[in-house]
C-alpha cells in the first residue's frame, strides 16, 4: 500500500472526506484534518510501516507534504531481515 492509498482509507474510516478531493496539492486543513487527527494518520503510518517518526518533525501542509513526510522515514528505516 502506497502512502496516497494509505491516507485515503484512514480518511473514509475516520472523517467525512470525500476520497475524490485528496489530490497532492489539497491542504489538510481544508480536509478537515486537523492536528489531533493528523497525530493518528502518523501513529496509522507508523504502524503499517514499522517506521519512527520523531515528534520534533515539521507539520506538513499538504497531502504531498504528508506524502514526502513519511516516505522520507520510510526510506530512513532499514528493511526488516529476510529468513
Amino acid at each position: 500500500m502506497d502512502a496516497l492509498e494509505l491516507i485515503r482509507q484512514f480518511l473514509s474510516e475516520h472523517t467525512s472526506t470525500d476520497p475524490a478531493r485528496l489530490t497532492p496539492e489539497a491542504r489538510l486543513a481544508d480536509l478537515g484534518i486537523d492536528s489531533f487527527t493528523l497525530l493518528e494518520l502518523i501513529f496509522e503510518f507508523e504502524e503499517a510501516w514499522n517506521i519512527s517518526i520523531p515528534n520534533d518533525t515539521e507539520t506538513p501542509e499538504t497531502v504531498q507534504d504528508l506524502i514526502d513526510f513519511v516516505e522520507r522515514f520510510r526510506s530512513d528505516t532499514p528493511a526488516p531481515p529476510t529468513a
